[in-house]
């Protein structure tokens, strides 16, 4: 078995992320429209092998109990956290990741999907992410920088193995929009925006813990286990945005264990033992979000295969 094509290569430059809910469409209409974005990805490829067009389709809880009697262990819906910055979660059914060196491929491929099948679904996000200056988040800084580097390192960190069976080489995804606003934190001078990051604004080099405020992002999001190793998970986050309206960070990460993405939530927004939020999000707000199972190339094959 190999996992899906878009998950262990590096960020590609350009991305669609599609969120959307079955209404009326049919598991087996579904199955016909996910068989033909796959057909028409692998024509793109052959056309030009050099974009690097890549996907993933992931499947939210309760659809993926419609398509197949097993779950993975530690599949489960992304609970919502309330308090003074609150954090907001939806659940969806289905998540379309695409990606390549060329922005009209992955506009193809969404637009494959979408054709004939728009009133019978409810789209919930389709967000264009692009590469900003050298990698960075619309805030200026570096973004992705704690991503692990080599492919055995980023299977490591993102795929479940053996022990799981049917499930191995599959993975597990968080999906959340932030909106940015700019306005408020392009006020900020280098110095306090790098405070409220934990990280120098050029260099992308981590303040020493005890330079480092304690409500930093960089500290807020290091997730450690009981040995002090980092757990660490691979982000293929982009931003997105309009010059006139909207802007923000479209968040994806995958994960062999969504605790790790559970526990980090908690720290961002205050539900630990120290009650301190992530500076950061008195600059971005969370709109929305969902965790989502990715299964194995071969186990997405035997799904969209069975009758």
């Amino acid at each position: 078995m190999t996992a899906q094509s878009l998950i262990l290569p590096l960020p590609s430059p350009h991305a669609r992320y599609l969120v959307l809910n079955l209404t009326t469409l049919s598991l087996e209409e579904l199955k016909k429209k996910l068989t033909q974005l796959l057909s028409t990805r692998d024509r793109l490829i052959t056309q030009d092998p050099k974009a690097n067009l890549k996907t993933v389709i992931a499947f939210g809880t309760q659809l993926w109990s419609q398509l197949y009697p097993e779950r993975p262990a530690g599949f489960h819906d992304l609970a919502a956290i309330d308090g003074p910055l609150p954090m907001p979660a939806r659940a969806a059914d289905l998540f379309i990741h695409i990606a390549a060196d060329r922005e009209d491929f992955c506009f193809i491929l969404s637009q494959c999907f979408f054709e004939g099948i728009r009133e019978q679904i409810e789209v919930l996000n389709e967000r264009v992410g692009f590469r900003y200056l050298d990698s960075r988040d619309l805030t200026g800084f570096i973004d992705g920088t704690e991503n692990p580097q080599q492919l055995d390192e980023r299977a490591e960190t993102t795929l479940l193995d053996a022990q799981h069976g049917v499930f191995q080489d599959s993975s597990f995804v968080f999906v959340q929009r932030y909106v940015h606003h700019l306005d408020r934190w392009q006020k900020l001078s280098v110095d306090h925006q790098e405070k409220v990051i934990g990280r120098s604004k050029l260099e992308s080099i981590e303040m020493a813990d005890d330079v480092k405020p304690d409500d930093a992002h960089i500290a807020r999001v290091v997730i450690e286990d009981d040995a002090g190793e980092e757990l660490e998970i691979l982000r293929h986050s982009l931003p997105y945005g309009e010059g006139h309206g909207e802007q923000g960070l479209f968040f994806v990460a995958y994960t062999r264990d969504l605790n790790i993405i559970d526990r980090m939530l908690g720290n961002m927004f205050g539900h630990t033992a120290d009650g301190i939020n992530d500076h950061l999000m008195r600059f971005t707000t969370p709109v929305d979000g969902a965790y989502f199972f990715v299964p194995s190339q071969q186990l997405l094959e035997d799904v969209i295969d069975a009758d």
